[in-house]
């Protein structure tokens, strides 16, 4: 996924959110995901830190070029 140097987490979330929906489209599989689902029940996570901020520069968390994050199951309460 390719985001401006400068973007937020919420702009990291929003190209996501739009990679994989392109990406369902052309494969042909599930028409609709409920991202509020997806949101509520995953962190995104960069080496181990919880990306929690939406405002928060991706830069702040160490974020570069070709770095991974992933998705982490939230712990129930």
């Amino acid at each position: 996924v390719v985001v401006v140097q400068n973007a937020s987490v919420l702009e990291l979330k929003k190209a996501l959110k739009r990679h994989v929906q392109l990406r369902q489209a052309r494969r042909g599989g599930a028409q609709h995901l409920s991202w509020k689902y997806i949101w509520r029940t995953y962190h995104l996570t960069f080496n181990g830190e919880k990306l929690a901020d939406d405002g928060k520069k991706l830069r702040e968390y160490g974020i570069r070029n070709r770095d991974e994050v992933s998705f982490i199951k939230k712990l129930r309460k």
